[in-house]
Formats: C-alpha cells, sequence, structure tokens
C-alpha cells in the first residue's frame, strides 16, 4: 500500500480553502427552524419548470443526434443567433461570444487569457469571493478598492493604480459588478461607468464586466452595460469583455453563460475551453436557445421581478422596522442582496455562530474582501431564496442579537 496520497498534493491544491459560504450553507442545511439569508440563490418558486420540461423533450426528440453529441468548445451557434436576437445585437459576431458552463467559467477564461501567476486584478472591495477564487486559481494577486454607493471609486482606483505603477508592478484589469453588486447590491450610476472608463483608458488596462444580475431590476430604469458604453460613446471595441449568465433566470443547474469581448480575446478563451470543458452542455444550451426564440424570456424575467420584488421589499422594512440606531444598509433597485453596516465595534464574525444558534444564517462581511482591505463590521443578507413570510422574522432574530 502507498504511502497517503495527500503527500503528492500540488502546491496550489495545498494553498486552496473550501468556500466559506459554500461551508455555512452545509451547516445550516438540514437545520430545523433556521432562517438563512446566506446563500446566493435563485428561489426554485421562479425556475420556468414546465415550460423548461416542455423544450427539453423537444429537443431531445427532434434533435438529439445534434445535442448528444460533443459540441463546439466555443459554444451552439443557434444559441449564439438566440443571443443576438436577445441582446439586440443582430451585427455581432459569432467570434465575439463565446458560451461558457456559467460566467464564472468565462471568468476563469478570461483570467487564464491574461494572468500569469503574480499579475495584479483590480477589483471591487468587497467584491465577490466565488469570483475572486477563480481568478486567484490562475495565479492573481488583488489589490481591493473601496466603494461608495455609486461603486468604485476613481478617485481611490487612481491612487491605487499610480501606487502599482510607480512600484512597476504588473496590472492585468479592472473587475467590477456594475449592476446590484455582489454582495453590496449596489448599481455604478452613468457618471461612475464613465469614470471607470476613462481611468482605464488612461492606465491602458482592459475590463472585466460581469453581469450575473442585470434583468433582476425591480426599480428605476436600465443603464448601458460598461461594455455598451465603450463600444458606443468612447468607440472602443476591445476595453471591455461582459460575461452573464443564466443561472439566475432559467437556474444554476443548467451551468449556462456566455461572454462577449473582442475575438482576440474569445479566440484565447476558446483555446482554454478546449482544454478544460471540451464544450459547454450541448442540450442545455440549445433548450435555451429554443426558450428564446420561442418569445418565453420577457415575459419570464417580468415574472420573476414580480416575484422578488416583495421579498426585496420585505427585508427592507423589516430592518428599517428592527434595527437600533446606528446600524445602515442599502437599498438595492435589484439583484439578491442587501449589504448591513454596523457601528465599527460590532463583529459579524463573533455574532455568526450565536446567529446560528438563535436560527438565523448571514454572511459575515470580512469574507468578501481582499486585496489587503479587512472590514468587520458588515454582512450580507439574500432575500431571494427565503419565503417572504419568514424574512421579518429572520431579521427580527438577527437583531436581538445586537
Amino acid at each position: 500500500m502507498i504511502q497517503p496520497i495527500s503527500r503528492m498534493f500540488s502546491k496550489a491544491t495545498m494553498s486552496m480553502q473550501h468556500s466559506f459560504i459554500r461551508e455555512i450553507l452545509k451547516l445550516t442545511k438540514g437545520v430545523e427552524g433556521v432562517i438563512s439569508f446566506a446563500g446566493g440563490l435563485p428561489n426554485p418558486e421562479s425556475f420556468p419548470k414546465e415550460l423548461l420540461a416542455d423544450i427539453f423533450r423537444q429537443v431531445v426528440n427532434q434533435e438529439g443526434e445534434d445535442v448528444l453529441q460533443y459540441g463546439a468548445s466555443e459554444g451552439d451557434t443557434i444559441l449564439k443567433a438566440a443571443l443576438k436576437q436577445m441582446e439586440g445585437l443582430p451585427d455581432l459576431d459569432d467570434d465575439q461570444i463565446i458560451i461558457t458552463a456559467g460566467s464564472t467559467n468565462g471568468i476563469y477564461f478570461f483570467t487564464r487569457t491574461l494572468i500569469d501567476p503574480g499579475d495584479i486584478i483590480i477589483s471591487e472591495a468587497p467584491g465577490f469571493p466565488g469570483s475572486l477564487a477563480a481568478m486567484e486559481a490562475c495565479g492573481a494577486r488583488f489589490v481591493g478598492v473601496e466603494m461608495d454607493e455609486s461603486g468604485m471609486m476613481p478617485d481611490r482606483l487612481k491612487e491605487k493604480l499610480k501606487s502599482i505603477s510607480d512600484k512597476h508592478e504588473p496590472i492585468k484589469f479592472i473587475y467590477v459588478i456594475p449592476e446590484f453588486q455582489n454582495p453590496s447590491g449596489r448599481t455604478m450610476d452613468i457618471r461612475r461607468r464613465r469614470e471607470i472608463i476613462e481611468i482605464a483608458l488612461e492606465y491602458d488596462l482592459p475590463i472585466l464586466e460581469d453581469q450575473p444580475y442585470r434583468e433582476l431590476r425591480y426599480d428605476g430604469d436600465p443603464l448601458p452595460t460598461i461594455w455598451e458604453l465603450a463600444n458606443n460613446a468612447y468607440n472602443d471595441p476591445d476595453l471591455v469583455t461582459i460575461c452573464k449568465s443564466f443561472s439566475k433566470i432559467l437556474g444554476p443547474g443548467m451551468r449556462l453563460g456566455y461572454t462577449i469581448g473582442p475575438p482576440d480575446v474569445v479566440g484565447q478563451m476558446v483555446k482554454w475551453a478546449q482544454k478544460i470543458t471540451v464544450s459547454p452542455d450541448c442540450t442545455t444550451q440549445r433548450v435555451a436557445a429554443r426558450f428564446i426564440e420561442k418569445g418565453h424570456m420577457k415575459g419570464h424575467i417580468a415574472k420573476i421581478n414580480d416575484f422578488y420584488r416583495p421579498r426585496r421589499d420585505a427585508m427592507l422594512n423589516a430592518l428599517e422596522a428592527n434595527m437600533p440606531a446606528g446600524v445602515k444598509w442599502t437599498h438595492p433597485e435589484g439583484g439578491m442582496f442587501i449589504w448591513v453596516t454596523f457601528p465599527d465595534e460590532v463583529d459579524t464574525d463573533a455574532i455568526l455562530i450565536r446567529a446560528v444558534e438563535n436560527k438565523v444564517a448571514f454572511i459575515p462581511g470580512s469574507k468578501f474582501y481582499a486585496g489587503g482591505i479587512v472590514k468587520k463590521n458588515e454582512l450580507r443578507l439574500n432575500f431571494s431564496y427565503t419565503s417572504l413570510d419568514l424574512i421579518e422574522e429572520g431579521i427580527k432574530r438577527l437583531s436581538a442579537l445586537l
């Protein structure tokens, strides 16, 4: 019998940590009576199960010989055509789109394309640890830039970029979630989007725009994406690559997303796809394409926004009614998250264990920071998953711990 195989584990493997969010979900799963605001899960009641079941049957019965075969690494041309229809981009070339196994898969391929071990990515602070983990697996280092209510702060961004540039350290790109950001729920206003573009142009840095929540808008008018602004207002088609996802609108189990970017970048991402995933799931790609072609998407998005809006409102109302003075929170126009900030002396990591004992769960804010910034007095609440009638009770349990 050989010695324990763990002695063979690579340095990269040994340096990785389990996802804290996944560990909390495991901790609370099956605990009777717990009200969990921890996960970033879409509500299963929002999934278009009957429509998808019908389309799955049709696709397998009528197109099975095609979709059950190996597929193209860059994705199904039929789905690409449907996406161009859905996005209102009929003139987009196929070589500007790659279909991925969820948007995180696209983020990984983009990062692999640009990053050498030790290179720096500029990220929001706080930021989404799932994406940051995918980038870290490519050997990236992070420099976090603080946010205000309008997103990444331009003056802090310029300070960080100048400091890094003065040390001649390699910066590869800026990563942002401009719409209903995870974890904060904030939306970058139009002026801020322009400021970030202009700073990126000044420092000759590409932008990776992550847009998994864009369709989940409950109030206000849609804003142009940073990708749209860069292409239309700044006439620069190479500046921004944008990652999007079907996870929040059709279901994360489909593992389906897409990336739109410069052909040179997308072409290199395809090389990584060929080596790692071979292709996204061919059946779910075709199902998504037929779902769009049949005209279901617009009505379905309106339906899920009507489903989530009361949950967002219920949580905001419960926070207003129950939180003590000195506590602040964001008021998102969409998405899935509310970010709560407590007085400086509150440590949400310490509160978490007592919270689970009190049958309520959240994610401490410290888990969303990278790149040298740490804050202990914040937390993220998810309002999409918990049933509407339990949201107020969960907030009452949380406020009782303060």
